[in-house]
This record gives C-alpha cells, structure tokens and sequence, in this order.
C-alpha cells in the first residue's frame, strides 16, 4: 500500500492487492475505480481513480447528474436525450474504491435523437446464468459461463475477454449508435484481422473492439445482433 496526500488533505491509496495493477492503470482490476466522499448518507464529493491518482469529478455535471446513497451503493442518475442513464456502484471488498456493477437507460416520453432499444438493467460482471454484459471503454468485459448479451453503446477501444460463439454468446449493437442492421454496422469496418492472439475489429482509427484469444472461424455475423 502507498499513500500520497495533496493540500486538500485527501489520501490517494494506491492498494497493490486490489487486481494487481500497477499505477500506470486507469483502473482497478482492469475495471474503471471510483471513489465517493459520503457524510450523513450524501454523497459529497466523486473521484475516478487514473493513472494512480484520485481525479475529482464534477458532483452534478450542471445539473445533468446526482448521486444517492443505497444501503453500501452508490446511485448516479444521469440525463440523457433519450432520457436517464442509471448507475450503480459498489465496493465489494471494502478497500474504499467503488466498481460500476450495473447500469439501466430509462426512456423518457419526449425521448430525441436515437433511442435506445434495451431498457434492461445490464450488468458490468458476468454470472453462471445467461448475462447481459456492459461493454464499455475502460472495462474488463467479462461474461459467465452461460449464453451472454455484451451490449455495446458507446464507440470506444473495447475488449472483450471471453466471447464464445459455442455459448451463444451475442454482440449486441444497441439502437443508442443510431444503427439500423448488420449491413450498415459493416460499412463502418475498415479493418479486421488477427494478430495471433486476438481477432480485431477496427472502426477507422478511434474505435475497435477486440475479441480476445478468438480465432477468425468462431466468430461470424450470425453471432451480431443490431437492435432497431
């Protein structure tokens, strides 16, 4: 364990057991930490951990997002065009850092834009039942043993660690990229290929997805799913 504490009197724990990860990672365990300030069942103040620091992070965006207290979580609401994005966090082995453990889009009546079609709570941590996986930047996305869902949302650099066509295992592109089928998905691919190890799927420079230890056969556009 190393502390470092700055002016405002906050102690940045860096815990060397908490996955292992050295200060170089943006996250803990390879999923994005977060740590909450909370007095009298309020959250006060927010900080992601990066690169081995606390970076402080806005309470309320504006007016766009707060943060509740429920029993040992934290609950961050946040509006969205299409309506509200609902967060909940949680610090499992008690070391002070909070992991996203679920997240569900609430639609609104005067929803705008591209809306998404899955409104079902979708889980950043795999089961041995059949998962609706988070695939987000930053995370170490992970099903279980049984048929999973990996939703994707947003365009990112994104991993995926245990994708198995055999499982049934779904890619599922959520109706919030404003996509409409497989064939327009396709036109957005301007590289795919295997490295060795891993089969890659490049979206010009900034987005890729990354299906890890998979070989080009046990991966086909029958196991992709566009939600409109």
């Amino acid at each position: 364990m190393s502390s470092r504490s700055n002016d405002d009197g906050i102690f940045h724990d860096i815990n060397d057991d908490h996955g292992g990860h050295s200060n170089d990672d943006n996250a803990s365990g390879n999923h994005k930490a977060f740590k909450f300030e909370i007095a009298n069942n309020q959250v006060t103040a927010v900080y992601e951990l990066k690169n081995g620091e606390l970076d402080r992070k806005s309470l309320d965006d504006n007016g766009r997002k707060f943060y509740t207290v429920d029993g040992s979580d934290v609950i961050r609401t946040e509006i969205k065009p299409f309506g509200t994005e609902i967060t909940r966090y949680s610090d499992t082995d008690g070391d002070g850092l909070y992991l996203r453990v679920s997240e569900q889009w609430q639609i609104s009546p005067n929803a705008n834009g591209a809306i998404p079609k899955f409104t079902g709570p979708i889980s950043y941590f795999g089961t041995s039942g059949d998962d609706h996986i988070a695939v987000r930047g930053g995370e170490d996305c992970h099903g279980g043993s049984g048929s999973d869902d990996f939703i994707f949302r947003e365009a990112d650099h994104l991993r995926i660690e245990d994708f198995h066509s055999s499982e049934h295992d779904m890619l599922i592109f959520d109706t919030g990229l404003g996509l409409t089928s497989r064939e327009q998905l396709a036109q957005y691919i301007t590289d795919s290929h295997h490295d060795g190890q891993n089969f890659i799927v490049n979206f010009g420079s900034n987005v890729s997805i990354t299906l890890v230890g998979v070989q080009p056969d046990q991966v086909s556009w029958d196991d992709v799913s566009v939600m409109s």
